[in-house]
Formats: structure tokens, C-alpha cells, sequence
């Protein structure tokens, strides 16, 4: 369909009252109620259904989830250097909501979430104690070492943050440029036209909440594992158990709700700035105290390698499956972050108006992405260093709990009763400022006749999406563990990556109808 000659269509202003959609609520609602019940009720039945998804999943569809991944840096970096890159999103009398510290702030903790916290430090010793047979790497050796750390750049740097990035951009274009209404429909209005906001929409809007459902309990069980064994560390008469875990997710989402009823621009905004800071002085402390001149060294020359093999990298599928290391690691962060991509461009696109093309992609790909490769070096440096050099033995603790990993090291460090409740709290908030965002965008999502001033969502589905995620996080942190809930991922991602794919040649359109979105500014 040619877009180019449709206008746009303000579809933000055809009606003002808000309520539930009915249909995209019950339905992803009642396919995650029936996928509980059947894992508690039938644990054997779910597991077998489950893993045989995986299996299927990853036996044929490795391939896809790894150049979906390039293909999204491809498409977002012509974005990023063409002149699509001036135009302003909301045109240019749009104001922005927020200004640029706070923007980054509330990105920078959405995205990163918990998630960074964890695995700098745990995945790298992983990777050392099992790096992948196919790449000829011997176990805790130098060039283990290095991969591991080269590794962490490539599965949580830039190709994850173009994936994430890519379709939030496409929706902010089409939301404020071309007035298209608040649904995930509207990333392919584009390619399908209005064709996009109808049954197709309601598709997608349902299978991007099914399958975040799915594939969050990942990201919130690692949080709960990691607050838990905190705590328990700290109070040895705390355990890190199910009472433990359910006590944790309660106040956090009680703490998560409230401050998303108060809207992006008080609650997350705080909690955001706050995190944001505490962050960069945690990252400042460890520098300082641990490992320094190897850190930087270290970082540096793992840096290269990421630099000289990222293609390799990229697409390392390992076709021969002698040990399926990519599929526990690189295709699973891409496949986890695709996941999250349709329901984080509501939110991200929302909160950038106002903005350039160019400084969107600045600040949801370039300054995250730095942020995580610096604080992968100074916590992946750290542990490595320990692991290797320093005589303290991490990888023994992999084994009774990878949780603990992370104390042990952070035990290790000088002034570590001042780093470890520090480090706590910023999980504490991470938690929070994650699920905030989620709450916030599935609530949209489920919400009719939202407006362009008027976008935050009625106050009991934030309650009713706050506690289904919850919940849904204890179920399946009690019933699958953090392996089990890895296992779901793939589910989730799978058909995910039809709609990432989708909002790739959306983008590419719309870099074409460049001149027409001059004409709207």
C-alpha cells in the first residue's frame, strides 16, 4: 500500500474516553492464566510442551533471531546518519515531556533493568568455565577470558539496543507524526497502511503481551533471586527462599504500582534519576577499589576482539550444534531483548517527543550501550580478575546458586560494606523501575482512546497488570527457576520476531517518506 500519498489520519483526537479493550485485555490474560494453571496442575505435561518448543525453536530458527539482530543495527544506523535523522518527533512545535537528563535517565533504567546488574558478573565466569567448543577456546585460559568479556559487549551492547530501539522509534513517528493510535498495530502502519490498526493490530497487541508475559519472568525472577541473596548475606536469618521471594515481589510491586499510577513524570522520573546516579558512583567506587590497571587493560584488549570478530559474533549460530553455546547466550539475549521490544516502544516512543530521529537514537542505543560497556569492564574485569588472579574461587559458587556469585565478589572488594548496600539498593529500584515501565505499557496497550494529552492509563489496570506480572514472576520462579524461565523466552520470542521484523521495514518506508514527514513538521 502506498503511504505516501495517505494523509494522516489524527486518530488520537476521534475520541477522549478512556476505557478497557476488552479483547486485547482478556485474551492474552486468559492464555497466561491457562499456561499457569496447566504448569502447576500438570508440571510434567508444561515442561514437555515447553522444552519440545525450544528444541524446535532453536534447532531451526537460530539463524533468524541472529540476522534479525544485525539487520535491526543496519536499518537504525541509515537512520541514525541520514538527513531522516533531523526530522523531530511531533514536528517542530512539539515540546519535549521531559528534558534531556531525565530522558536518558528513565531510558537508561528501563532498559538496563536488572538484568546488567547480574550478568557482567556471573555470565563471564560461565563463559570461562564453559566457552564454546567450536571456537577452539580451553577453559579458564586467557583466550576464555578474553572471549568472555568480548562476549558481554556483544550480548548486551549494540545490537541488542538497536533491537530494542528500532521499534520504539517507528512508533513514535507514527504516533506523534502521523497520529496514529496508541497500539502496536501502528509500528506497521507503514508497510500495511490502515490495514495495520485493524484485526492486525489486536494480533499483535495480543501475542507482544502474551509474550512478555512469558519472557519478563526472566528479567523479574533475577531480580528476586539477587534482592533475596542479598538480604540473606546481609541477615543470615533471612533465607533466600519462596516466602522470601513472594515478601520481595509484594513490596516491589506495591511500590511499582503506586508510582506508576503517579505518572512517567513524577514517580519513574524520581526513581529513575535517583538509580541513575547511584549507578554511575557504584561503577566509580569498584573502579577505584578493585582490580584498576587491569581493568582498563583488560577492557581495552577485549574491546579489539569484540571490534575484530563482531560479525562472527554476530551470527555465530554454531551450525554443527557441538555444544549450542550461542543458544544459551548470544541468539538468548537477542531472542530476550525482541521480547521486550514491542511493549518498550510504547514507552520509549511516548516519552520522546519533541526530539530528533538522531537524538532518539543517541539516547536509547549510543549512551545505554556505552553505559553497559563500561560497567561490563569494571564488574565482568573485577570478577575475572578474581576468578583467575585473585585467588577467590566464584565459579565454585555457580554451582549451589549463580546468585551468589555476585555477593562473594563484591565481599571481596575494599569498603564492601558500604559497595554491597548500595548495590542492593540500586537492584531495589532497578526492580521497580522495570516493572514500572512494563505495568505502564501494558496498561496502555490494554486501554482504548488514549490521547496525545491525555496518555497515561486508567489506575486498576496498572493494579491488575502489576499483580498478573507478579504473580506470574513467583509461579514461575517457584515452578521453573531461572533455567525454566530462560527455556520460556524462546517461546515468547519466537513469534515476536515476525512483528521486530516487521517495524525493520516499517523504518526503512519511512526513511523513504522522509519528504512527507518534512511537509507534516
Amino acid at each position: 500500500m502506498d503511504t505516501e500519498s495517505m494523509p494522516a489520519t489524527d486518530c488520537s483526537k476521534l475520541n477522549t474516553h478512556k476505557e478497557l479493550n476488552h479483547f486485547v485485555f482478556w485474551t492474552p490474560f486468559t492464555l497466561i492464566t491457562i499456561s499457569v494453571v496447566v504448569g502447576l496442575i500438570m508440571p510434567d505435561i508444561f515442561k514437555l510442551i515447553v522444552t519440545t518448543g525450544q528444541m524446535f525453536i532453536l534447532a531451526n530458527f537460530s539463524w533468524l533471531f541472529s540476522i534479525t539482530g544485525l539487520f535491526c543495527l543496519i536499518v537504525i544506523s541509515v537512520a541514525y546518519f541520514s538527513k531522516f535523522g533531523r526530522i523531530i518527533i511531533g514536528g517542530k512545535k512539539s515540546k519535549p515531556i521531559l528534558n534531556k537528563w531525565q530522558w536518558f535517565s528513565i531510558t537508561l533504567c528501563t532498559t538496563i533493568a536488572i538484568n546488567i546488574l547480574f550478568w557482567p558478573i556471573v555470565e563471564p565466569l560461565q563463559d570461562m568455565l564453559a566457552p564454546p567448543q567450536a571456537l577452539g577456546f580451553a577453559a579458564n585460559t586467557y583466550g576464555s577470558a578474553k572471549f568472555s568479556l568480548a562476549s558481554m559487549y556483544m550480548n548486551w551492547g549494540l545490537v541488542p539496543y538497536s533491537i530494542n530501539a528500532l521499534p520504539a522509534l517507528v512508533f513514535a513517528v507514527c504516533y506523534y507524526n502521523l497520529k496514529r493510535p496508541f497500539s502496536l498495530g501502528s509500528i506497521l502502519f507503514p508497510i500495511f497502511g490502515e490495514k495495520a490498526n485493524g484485526g492486525m493490530g489486536k494480533a499483535v497487541d495480543i501475542i507482544s503481551l502474551y509474550a512478555l508475559a512469558l519472557g519478563m519472568g526472566t528479567s523479574l525472577g533475577t531480580g528476586v533471586l539477587m534482592l533475596s541473596r542479598g538480604l540473606s548475606r546481609m541477615f543470615p536469618f533471612i533465607q533466600s527462599a519462596p516466602q522470601t521471594w513472594g515478601v520481595i515481589i509484594a513490596v516491589v510491586m506495591m511500590i511499582c504500582i503506586v508510582s506508576s499510577i503517579s505518572g512517567v513524570l513524577k514517580g519513574m522520573r524520581i526513581l529513575s534519576e535517583l538509580n541513575a546516579k547511584l549507578l554511575f558512583g557504584l561503577m566509580a567506587v569498584v573502579f577505584i577499589v578493585g582490580p584498576t590497571v587491569f581493568i582498563l587493560d583488560f577492557s581495552v584488549e577485549s574491546f579489539g576482539s569484540f571490534m575484530s570478530h563482531f560479525f562472527e559474533r554476530c551470527l555465530f549460530t554454531d551450525s554443527f550444534r557441538v555444544d549450542s553455546w550461542p543458544q544459551k547466550w548470544t541468539v538468548f539475549s537477542f531472542a530476550n531483548y525482541m521480547i521486550w521490544a514491542p511493549i518498550s516502544a510504547l514507552f520509549l516512543g511516548r516519552i520522546a517527543k519533541g526530539y530528533t530521529v538522531r537524538e532518539f537514537i543517541s539516547v536509547n542505543v549510543i549512551l545505554p550501550m556505552a553505559c553497559v560497556f563500561v560497567h561490563a569492564s569494571i564488574f565482568s574485569s573485577t570478577a575475572i580478575w578474581q576468578q583467575l588472579i585473585g585467588g577467590v574461587n566464584l565459579q565454585a559458587s555457580i554451582a549451589t546458586g549463580i546468585d551468589d556469585a555476585v555477593y562473594i565478589m563484591l565481599e571481596h572488594l575494599p569498603l564492601a560494606n558500604l559497595i554491597i548496600p548500595v548495590f542492593l539498593f540500586v537492584v531495589f529500584i532497578s526492580f521497580i523501575t522495570a516493572a514500572d515501565s512494563t505495568t505502564n505499557a501494558m496498561a496502555s496497550l490494554t486501554t482504548k482512546n488514549l490521547s496525545e494529552n491525555n496518555q497515561e492509563a486508567p489506575a486498576f489496570l496498572k493494579i491488575a497488570w502489576g499483580v498478573m506480572i507478579g504473580t506470574l514472576a513467583f509461579i514461575m520462579l517457584v515452578s521453573s527457576g531461572l533455567d525454566g524461565m530462560k527455556t520460556l523466552t524462546y517461546l515468547g520470542g519466537a513469534p515476536i520476531t515476525l512483528v521486530i521484523i516487521g517495524s525493520v521495514f516499517s523504518l526503512i518506508k519511512l526513511i523513504q517518506m522522509r519528504k512527507q514527514l518534512d511537509a507534516l513538521q
